[in-house]
């Protein structure tokens, strides 16, 4: 057997380093303290008999030997990450824990569900977590993720939950009357009496916030925000209108649907999975249950 001076959990901690250039990054994004961070690198700095970062204001530089290290550890954790991939494969129960990475407005549809996939599934424990940033699934940073656009690129396989539409909402106590349907929606929105709540300019790929930047470039927002679920919560205290979800917005008896579904604002929401876990039956089970969930 092939036997090696260098502890794998010390490249690990090295790529995190040479990635991140910072070992409180590194630290965190193991999970581990920063002197643990320190003594992985003081060890293999040791052995290798060589310096691996310079530190400098801007951060940690990597040395030459930091660099040449890393084009040799990256395809070493690329196989670890595909090994662990297929290991999942072993298993012939649906058990253990699936981490679901979803956008906000797919988390607000599937929020009130969550009861159902437990009661399907009770074998299975679910890590949901809410994000803008598209977590790696070759790296394991999700088993699942849930997003508005189809992956094209990698070993990944999408399909198509469903189609989200989209209305204007107020506070059922709010006093600006709905859109007539002989009225243009353009007018309608520039009334000087309704207050519009939207997405800040960071924000500004949302397809609710590309919209009405295509089709409402006059309105400007009062209140901007950076989250979905704010806009619902801000929409109930009466703050203004805004789009939703329609699924969302129809479903909350505090909100008023002040429009019909907008024509041309209808997005698909994908369930991506990694083409090696597709099978693995935690997760299949998983997928069947959110198929079911976003369809019905």
């Amino acid at each position: 057997m092939l036997k090696t001076g260098y502890d794998w959990d010390d490249i690990r901690v090295f790529l995190a380093v040479y990635e991140a250039r910072s070992f409180s990054a590194a630290a965190r994004s193991l999970g581990v303290s920063q002197p643990t961070i320190g003594r992985r690198i003081k060890s293999l700095e040791q052995i290798l008999n060589n310096r691996l970062f310079e530190r400098l204001a801007e951060g940690l530089s990597p040395t030459e030997a930091a660099v040449s290290l890393a084009s040799k550890a990256f395809p070493m954790a690329e196989a670890a990450e595909t090994l662990t991939r297929h290991s999942a494969l072993l298993s012939e129960e649906s058990v253990g824990c699936v981490r679901i990475s979803m956008n906000e407005q797919a988390a607000m549809l599937l929020v009130d569900r969550v009861g159902e996939i437990r009661l399907a599934l009770p074998g299975i424990e679910l890590e949901l977590v809410t994000t803008h940033i598209e977590a790696s699934l070759s790296r394991r940073e999700a088993d699942l993720l849930i997003r508005f656009c189809k992956p094209n690129r990698g070993n990944l396989y999408g399909q198509k939950l469903t189609e989200m539409s989209f209305a204007v909402y107020g506070s059922v106590k709010s006093s600006v009357a709905p859109l007539k349907d002989d009225e243009n929606l353009q007018n309608w929105a520039r009334r000087n009496e309704t207050r519009w709540i939207g997405w800040d300019d960071e924000h500004s790929y949302q397809p609710d916030a590309a919209w009405m930047k295509t089709k409402l470039p006059s309105i400007k927002p009062m209140i901007r925000i950076n989250h979905a679920m704010m806009m619902e919560a801000l929409l109930k205290q009466g703050e203004g209108v805004g789009l939703l979800p329609v699924a969302v917005g129809d479903c909350n008896p505090d909100l008023v649907r002040l429009t019909p579904d907008i024509p041309d604002l209808e997005v698909s929401l994908y369930l991506i999975v990694h083409g090696d876990l597709r099978f693995v039956p935690a997760i299949r089970s998983v997928m069947g249950q959110l198929r079911e969930v976003f369809s019905s």
